[in-house]
């Protein structure tokens, strides 16, 4: 059996949907502040995160590999998803994580918008596997693990999140779309190629992620869904900052305007 011939009954908020987001994602938040506030920053909890997320991509790898789409397995394999979990490795191992700020500014928002929507529309679940299927649970598990580690980074407090990062952050995720459309294109020749879900919505019939306006319609609710859900993450930074940001300015507005006056005089 082909893995396009395999459907199995996990529908978009069906109830066996929903209660994987009514125990996971609020165990995920949960745990994220238990641990954080047990234990505070710890490599080791990352590292035990990264080691998870590596087996849930080796099962992902062998689940392709056993359904014969040995052809296209790479191109099966979200390589956002691969290059998160190499950032999971490589901040375990690194040095004290302030030297990570940008990294951390970019995993911090990432992990928790990945994680969230990946279990809001779980196209892989909903398409190729069931309820009962090894493939469902490490599907969510895996999403809800980015979750958790997301929160992990920004309640454990390895640095003080500031409009600075949400800045950094932002300029980070806005060549994701530059870098997917490129992809995309390079490796168009196979029909399965939909990195980031550039090419075509994860799952069909969705309210908002649909071509039903065209393309570019569809492009610019991606993206802003991607910048709704960065601005989110930083909301505590924007409120605190921004306005100390404009009173700085405005002190020097005033100065620059003081002197002026005076070397008029």
């Amino acid at each position: 059996m082909g893995l396009n011939e395999i459907r199995y009954p996990v529908e978009l908020l069906s109830l066996s949907h929903l209660v994987f987001l009514l125990v996971l994602l609020p165990a995920a938040v949960f745990l994220a502040v238990f641990f954080s506030r047990k234990y505070g920053y710890k490599r080791e909890v990352v590292l035990i995160c990264a080691l998870i997320t590596l087996v849930c991509k080796i099962e992902k790898v062998f689940f392709f590999i056993g359904a014969g789409h040995r052809y296209h397995l790479p191109f099966n394999l979200c390589p956002f998803q691969i290059f998160l979990t190499f950032l999971i490795f490589f901040l375990a191992l690194s040095d004290p994580p302030k030297k990570r700020r940008a990294m951390l500014a970019f995993m911090y928002p990432t992990m928790v918008g990945v994680g969230f929507m990946g279990m809001l529309i779980p196209y892989a679940a909903n398409e190729f596997h069931g309820l009962f299927d090894i493939a469902t649970y490490r599907y969510f598990i895996y999403h809800a693990l980015l979750v958790f580690l997301g929160f992990y980074i920004y309640f454990s407090k390895p640095i003080r999140f500031s409009i600075t990062d949400f800045g950094t952050a932002l300029a980070q995720v806005s060549m994701i779309p530059i870098f997917a459309v490129w992809m995309n294109g390079f490796f168009g020749w196979d029909p399965m190629v939909n990195y980031m879900f550039v090419v075509r919505p994860p799952m069909n019939g969705l309210p908002i992620l649909n071509l039903n306006n065209g393309w570019p319609a569809y492009m610019l609710s991606l993206v802003w869904i991607g910048l709704t859900i960065l601005a989110l993450c930083y909301i505590k930074a924007i409120v605190r900052d921004v306005p100390r940001l404009v009173r700085i300015t405005m002190k020097r507005r005033r100065k620059r305007r003081a002197a002026a006056l005076s070397d008029n005089r």
